[in-house]
């Protein structure tokens, strides 16, 4: 593992060499052993300290530490003993991950203690000359024995210690020296008055003493580290936490909970955490992203040679010099992970069609593929893009099995967001010409734009019942209104009936009787067409649930007892009901049959009876004018009742429309508040995502294009003045809001349409409607023109208006605001890069994120970068040293060209690493700069 990573660490351990040991230590020369025989010989000793050594790296092992740092007082015996126990470990357990460095504790000049790491492989030879500069010498045999010697102080004042041993070129590099900066006590450096040795130490970091952290230190100390004082220091001395273990039973052993990000075990690479402590030092278990691409690797490239790339789940910089192939390894990743220009449409994105070219001419043409082996939740997963699958992707899951997949089903597996070269500020620029928050949340969480999409959809949806429900009132209405000239048509036939009955001579009381009889029965009639049609639908209404039934959803088998009892009751539900659907279809079936049956008895009766009412009629023979004028009546009396019968069924499955249209229109007002205060939520959540860059007001009330529409469409063709009813618009939603005035407007809609179709056959007066005619005219022709258009097609464009929150964007640079539209694009596209960086989710990739972006906020970018890594994977190509340097990427990779212009990865690793220091600094913008700017910072 090239790359930094976390390892838990304690880097005071005492042994049982201490003076101040606690519990029982392995016997020296002339101890004894248990068999009561005098130790004396080294090895029995050295077998009696390996056996600790063993005890004590199985603690180590349980309690999860991956590096320590073996620091007793003024000598490094026990290390080497530790040292070999690990190595014989490691021989029969490969996977043993532990580091372990040569250290000491030293009482400098003045009983100033401090802690010195060296390198874990540097010599023997080279640590015994470390012990000679700093002047510690032993009589010989001192190692054997039981206790190690009582400590005297240096001649060598704490702060000049690095520049002493550095005098030893071999040694160079090859050490860290940490100052205590404890909370009290006589051995600490923060003491007052001490304040001019602390200035002038090249240190960058210090280490604490058991139980206390950087949280526990009171506000004077933290004050003198954190360089904000400068009478102690302007450079910032990170306080570590150690356990000062010195106990037999390891009681503090690794409690100091203390993790730190390395890519080997050496004093540069704890040096280097301690230049970038914000994101590569910490005191609570730490946490990488869960979705993170490890390897990526390249085959068949024209341009790009055969490569493998290890990426860090956190900050990898993909580095080189012009043309060495970094945008092509960048968008060859994209290309595994089915987001490459070759895959995706980006037509705001100015350089798409060149990578577009770029990934089909050099990788697919060419029969390359890519492979990326990803991590998610701890579970690895291979993609691989090949030939062999025309480029289409497969994916090697954890269980070894291998499934093709489509590009965008790839992408929902593992989500990512890539960026190529000045992308982002081709956003910032289509961003910034028409300013919307619905813009910005494309670059929020997903669940975001899932949300906004579900809101607005269901506005949609509350607009579409809205609609409906004003279509059925009124529809219901018209059927009212039908009725009632129904009615009145059958009460005046009816009448008519009457008089001409008065013309005819009187009936004898049996042919009244007789009349009588059909009279009743012709009632009857028009109601048993409706109530037959009725029961066969019910019939119907059976026969679908039980084919709903008889589909019923398939359980997958499951061992679980909790899934066996669900399963259980789903299928003893499905059973029993289809058994009682069964039974009433049967008994419904058989019913149905009767009241047919019954129907067709029923209409023969009802024709005799009709015929004897006829023979009667023809009785009057001279009268056969009135009596044929009667029976013609009596048809269409007939006729108009079954009408009545079916109208008024047809009305009853209408329900309650009032009350439908309603809770139609309080659902629309709730989607769109809820709408609203998402969109404030939003727009807050989106300043604070941004570091503070985008300023987005949510003004309420503000855009009234919906309401202006449906207003338009309501009155059109009336006379009404546009400018008058765009001047009272807004004046009265200033007045009374918005959802006030669009729920009047709705209801003198509704009455005047109430009226058109009902209220003026009855005779009523117009209602006054005054909202309505305030906004579009009061004259008597507006009123008589609105009620005579009005109908629910206009009363549906004002009932699903909606006033909609207006947006305002602004770009904020320190104490400027500046309108979004206004900013310019190097500004629009930091803001975006913000907020990509402040969000979680799968790997974020940019290639060349410092382009178009001054120095200023390079400098905020490359601080933002220490928190965001730990919440997403990010992979920057980047010619700017800065945000790799002060960033703290932890992994570097530099490409290169060779003589035959193939493309080649030089150097990967963490900028632990020389040699990748070094290619920094030859290949970057800055490179040396950035270094030196550092030092400037830290002092080193």
């Amino acid at each position: 593992m090239k790359h930094a990573h976390w390892r838990r660490c304690d880097f005071q351990v005492h042994t049982p060499r201490d003076p101040n040991w606690n519990g029982a230590r392995p016997e020296g020369l002339g101890g004894d052993l248990p068999s009561g025989k005098k130790i004396d010989d080294p090895a029995t000793v050295i077998s009696l300290r390996r056996e600790w050594a063993k005890a004590f790296l199985e603690t180590c092992t349980k309690r999860n530490l991956n590096a320590i740092a073996i620091t007793d007082h003024h000598e490094l015996v026990m290390w080497k003993c530790v040292r070999d126990e690990i190595q014989h470990a490691k021989s029969t357990d490969p996977d043993l991950d532990i580091w372990c460095f040569p250290g000491m504790e030293l009482t400098a000049l003045g009983g100033v203690q401090c802690l010195i790491i060296f390198d874990a492989d540097l010599s023997d030879h080279w640590l015994q000359h470390a012990l000679n500069k700093l002047g510690i010498a032993h009589e010989e045999g001192f190692e054997y024995e039981c206790m190690g010697k009582k400590v005297e102080q240096l001649e060598i004042e704490y702060h000049k210690i690095e520049a002493h041993l550095n005098a030893t070129p071999q040694l160079q590099g090859r050490f860290i020296v940490l100052p205590n900066v404890s909370q009290g006590g006589q051995h600490t450096v923060l003491k007052d008055g001490w304040h001019s040795k602390f200035r002038s130490m090249p240190y960058v970091g210090g280490y604490l003493d058991v139980g206390q952290t950087v949280e526990t230190l009171k506000a004077k100390n933290k004050t003198r580290l954190s360089g904000a004082d400068p009478k102690w220091s302007t450079r910032e001395i990170y306080p570590l936490p150690t356990s000062d273990c010195r106990s037999s039973d390891f009681k503090t052993l690794g409690k100091n909970n203390c993790w730190i990000k390395l890519a080997e075990p050496t004093a540069e690479a704890i040096r280097q955490a301690f230049l970038a402590h914000q994101s590569r030092i910490s005191i609570v278990e730490p946490r990488t992203p869960s979705l993170a691409v490890q390897n990526v690797t390249v085959s068949g490239s024209a341009i790009l040679g055969e490569a493998t790339c290890a990426l860090s789940p956190e900050l990898n910089a993909i580095i080189g010099g012009r043309g060495s192939g970094k945008s092509s390894f960048l968008e060859y990743t994209a290309f595994g992970l089915g987001r490459s220009c070759f895959d995706l449409n980006r037509p705001k994105y100015l350089g798409a069609d060149r990578m577009n070219a770029l990934v089909k001419e050099t990788l697919v043409d060419t029969g390359g593929s890519i492979e990326v082996s990803i991590s998610q939740d701890n579970a690895v997963f291979k993609i691989k893009r090949s030939l062999s699958s025309a480029h289409q992707p497969s994916v090697t899951f954890p269980d070894g099995t291998t499934q093709l997949v489509t590009v965008k089903e790839l992408r929902g597996l593992f989500p990512a967001v890539v960026y190529g070269q000045g992308e982002l500020a081709d956003l910032g620029k289509s961003t910034g010409q028409k300013p919307k928050l619905t813009d910005l949340l494309q670059f929020v969480a997903p669940t975001y734009k899932r949300d906004d999409d579900e809101l607005k959809e269901a506005i949609k949806s509350a607009k579409r019942k809205t609609t409906i429900a004003v279509q059925r009132t009124a529809e219901a209405w018209a059927l009212s209104a039908r009725g009632r000239a129904i009615e009145a048509s059958k009460t005046s036939a009816e009448q008519r009936v009457v008089a001409l009955q008065k013309t005819l001579p009187k009936l004898s009381d049996e042919d009244q009787k007789k009349v009588d009889v059909f009279e009743a029965a012709s009632s009857f009639e028009a109601a048993a067409g409706s109530a037959i049609s009725h029961a066969t639908q019910v019939q119907e209404d059976i026969n679908s649930l039980k084919v709903s039934l008889q589909t019923k959803r398939q359980l997958p088998e499951s061992s679980l007892d909790e899934a066996k009892l669900l399963n259980a009751d789903y299928e003893a539900f499905t059973k029993k009901i289809l058994e009682m659907v069964e039974a009433i279809k049967d008994e419904s079936s058989s019913g149905l049959k009767l009241i047919e049956d019954k129907s067709t008895n029923w209409s023969e009766k009802y024709a005799a009876l009709k015929a004897t009412r006829d023979e009667v009629l023809e009785k009057f023979g001279e009268h056969k004018s009135v009596t044929a004028q009667i029976r013609a009546l009596r048809d269409e009396i007939q006729g108009l009742a079954t009408a009545l019968v079916e109208l008024d069924a047809e009305i009853s499955e209408f329900g309650d429309v009032d009350t439908e249209l309603k809770d139609a229109l309080a659902a629309l007002e709730a989607s769109a508040k809820d709408h609203e205060t998402r969109t404030c939520e939003w727009a807050l959540e989106i300043q604070k995502l941004s570091s503070g860059k985008i300023v987005a007001s949510v003004l309420t009330n503000e855009n009234l294009e919906e309401l202006h529409d449906g207003l338009e469409r309501l009155s059109e063709k009336t006379g009404s003045q546009k400018a008058t009813r765009i001047d009272q618009l807004i004046e009265q939603v200033k007045s009374a809001g918005g959802w006030k005035l669009l729920r009047s407007l709705v209801s003198d809609s509704l009455a005047l349409l109430h009226w058109k179709q009902i209220g003026a056959g009855l005779g009523e007066d117009m209602p006054a409607a005054s909202t309505l005619f305030s906004l579009i005219g009061t004259t008597d022709k507006v009123k008589k023109s609105m009620a005579e258009l009005i109908d629910a097609e206009r009363i549906s464009e004002i009932a699903t208006a909606i006033p909609l929150p207006q947006i305002e964007l602004s770009y904020c640079d320190g104490d400027n605001e500046i309108s979004f539209d206004k900013a310019s694009e190097g500004q629009r596209a930091a803001a975006l890069l913000f907020l990509l960086l402040e969000l979680e989710g799968g790997p974020l990739l940019v290639d060349q994120p410092e382009g178009d972006l001054d120095n200023k906020i390079i400098t905020e970018l490359t601080e933002k970068l220490h928190e965001a890594k730990h919440r997403r994977q990010i992979l920057f190509v980047s010619h700017n040293a800065n945000l790799v340097v002060n960033g703290s990427s932890e992994m570097v990779a530099c490409l290169d060209v060779s003589s035959d212009g193939i493309r080649h990865f030089s150097h990967q690793g963490a900028i632990d690493d020389t040699e990748v220091r070094d290619a920094i600094t030859s290949t970057m913008e800055g490179g040396e700069i950035a270094f030196l700017s550092r030092k400037d910072k830290y002092g080193f």
